[in-house]
């Protein structure tokens, strides 16, 4: 718990960042002022979700490519709130929103990719110096 309270602090903090350029644009360049009050719920819930995914990227419980998978699922609800909030001032037409799915999902790929090339040096250094160990273990004995 105390680790997906760490990442809901580090999402809200982006998010609520994000939202507050996003805001400002708007306000610029309409000259419209959208409610605070539901800019930050927004926010929030896109930080519950966002992290919960991370989460769930992250655990070693489970089947890892379900893991992957549901994490990818969760992303997709806090578009549709974040379509909410900024709705027509951001989003004129629909087709804007499935790019940003495309996007998200090659962002995702790479992601995953990088993070198995990590996994896999990682395991095969250990394989190494698990070898190193049992071959000193050998010449002492």
């Amino acid at each position: 718990m105390k680790r997906y309270l760490n990442y809901f602090l580090k999402t809200l903090f982006i998010i609520n960042l994000i939202y507050i350029i996003l805001s400002f644009i708007i306000f610029r360049r309409f000259n419209i002022s959208l409610l605070y009050f539901r800019l930050e719920i927004g926010a929030i819930i896109i930080s519950i979700i966002l992290s919960l995914a991370y989460y769930i990227f992250k655990t070693d419980k489970g089947i890892g490519i379900l893991n992957v998978i549901l994490a990818y699922v969760l992303i997709i609800p806090s578009l549709y709130i974040f379509r909410f909030n900024f709705g027509r001032y951001l989003f004129r037409s629909a087709w804007l929103i499935y790019i940003i799915f495309i996007i998200i999902g090659i962002i995702y790929g790479i992601v995953l990719y990088v993070v198995s090339k990590k996994y896999k040096s990682e395991v095969k250094h250990l394989n190494e110096l698990l070898e190193k160990n049992k071959e000193n273990h050998k010449k002492s004995s």
